[in-house]
Formats: structure tokens, sequence, C-alpha cells
């Protein structure tokens, strides 16, 4: 297909979309092509593919994102920091992106590499996620569609949401086209950061990226490293069944429905799912989703 995301969005009102991870081992990505074959019957709109910050799987996400192109038709999208690259690693990087015919960059800042004290720059690298934009855009005009990430609480490090908007803003104006959230498990969070972003004179799609709940544990240690809340909801459900997969499984697909109905019914652009690279629950998930 390679499609730019932004020329489907023309096309649809909602969009839904599915995101993978390299896998570190061979046997993971031929597991992981044949989970896209069964999410691809579902008709996505698009996928994404993660981009590590230890660099093991960085080489994985092209060759991945073109596996899936060749495979499925589908349009991919390929996330990118600027964790531990120079700007000229990142032009090359981009070139080798645009010759292999992926149209769409998910343009971050990245997360500081395990063991390291704080997030710094890379030698003649870049700080920011918005000077990626800027490079995308100064090499290789509009050939392809930006996204840019979106963090309904704040991101963990910025000391206020209001100057979080005022970033995301100028994510936007150095050529950020749309918005994938960071998992949040309280819908009127990311309403509010429409608002809040609106007023700050954000103008594009935010799609709100859902991660359905498998393990209470997990969830735990996961959110404690994102920043991300876990209301007093998800504890009172979640705790009394802890340790007991099947009933944490049912009861996660049943809070990801609601949760998913409840943000299309009240004019989310869709939804974009962190599969962790598995068929379930995501595909039962998004089957029972009225749309």
């Amino acid at each position: 297909m390679n499609r730019n995301i932004t020329d489907i969005f023309k096309e649809k009102e909602k969009t839904y979309s599915f995101e993978f991870f390299p896998p570190k081992t061979q046997e993971g990505i031929s597991k992981l092509y044949e989970t896209a074959a069964e999410l691809n019957k579902l008709g996505p709109d698009f996928v994404s593919v993660t981009y590590g910050a230890g660099g093991l799987t960085r080489g994985a996400t092209l060759e991945i994102c073109l596996e899936i192109q060749k495979r499925f038709d589908l349009a991919c999208m390929h996330h990118l920091t600027c964790v531990g690259h120079s700007r000229s690693e990142l032009k090359a990087i981009l070139d080798q992106i645009k010759q292999g015919n992926v149209r769409n960059v998910l343009a971050m800042r990245g997360d500081a590499p395990k063991g390291a004290e704080k997030w710094q720059p890379a030698p003649d690298g870049l700080e920011y996620s918005y000077q990626l934009c800027d490079l995308i855009k100064k090499t290789h005009g509009s050939f392809f569609s930006i996204g840019v990430a979106g963090f309904p609480e704040g991101h963990i490090n910025c000391p206020s949401k209001e100057l979080d908007s005022q970033y995301l803003k100028t994510k936007i104006d150095h050529g950020g086209e749309f918005v994938v959230t960071q998992l949040f498990f309280d819908n009127s969070i990311y309403f509010e950061y429409l608002d809040r972003t609106k007023k700050a004179g954000v103008n594009v799609r935010i799609i709100p990226g859902i991660l359905p709940i498998t393990s209470y544990q997990g969830l735990i240690k996961f959110c404690s490293t994102c920043g991300a809340t876990i209301p007093q909801k998800v504890h009172d459900i979640f705790s009394p069944i802890d340790g007991n997969d099947e009933a944490t499984y049912k009861a996660g697909v049943e809070f990801a429905v609601k949760q998913c109905q409840e943000l299309i019914d009240n004019g989310a652009p869709g939804i974009h799912f962190f599969t962790l690279n598995k068929l379930n629950p995501t595909k039962e998930i998004f089957q029972r989703l009225k749309r």
C-alpha cells in the first residue's frame, strides 16, 4: 500500500491501528508475522513498529515494516527516536526508510537507554523531538507523514500539563501532523487533554493509545516507569484477581471494550492498540467494538 497516513485521514473519520515491537529472536519475528497476518484480517488502517532504545532491535524496525508492507499491503509507520544518533546517522536512517518506500514516521525524542542516569543527546545529535520533525521535513519534504507522541497526563519529566501542551504545539508547528497518545485508563484524562491542547492551538488528530490489561503486576510496573496513572477503579477490578490469568484476561477485555467504545462514541478519531505482539486480547476487543 505504501500510503501516507494523512491521506488515509482524508478518507476516514476514524482509524484503527495496531502497534508491534521488534522481537529479539528470529523465532519471535516469525511469530510476529503470524500475528500480523491474523490482525490484518480485521482490516486495520495502518500499523506501527517501535524503535528500541538499547540499539539491539533498531535495524529490525525497518525490516519488519518492509515485510509487513510486502506481505499484507498495509500502510506502516516507522518509529524513530533521537537516542544515540548523530544528525548524520538520523539522515542516513531516514534515507533508508524512504528507499524502502515506508511513508510514515513517528518522530520521538525517546527514553534514555537502560543504565543511563539521565537523558542526553548524542554527540552532534538532537535533543528534542521537534528537531527531528524539522530534520525530516528539511531532508525529505512531504514524502513522510509525521506523527508525534502525546502525553495526556503530561510527560513524566515535564513540570506541568500546560507546558506539556505547549511542547506538543511546538512539535506540530515543526512538522508533526497527528498525535498518538501514551496509554491511559480514565477517559476523562484523554478528553481533558483534547481541551487543554486545543487551547494551546493544537488542531490535528489526537489518536488515543490503548493498552489492554493482561497482568495486574505487569501494569503496575510499567506505569511506574512511564508516569501513567492507574485509577482506583482499575485496582478495584484487578487486585482481587491478581494471579488468576484467565479472570484477568476476561476482565481486561471487558474493561478495554468499555473504554474504547466510550472513546469512539464521544468523538475520538479511532484507536491505536498496543498489541505487545499478541493476537489476543486485541483481536477480541476490536471485534466487539461498534465502530
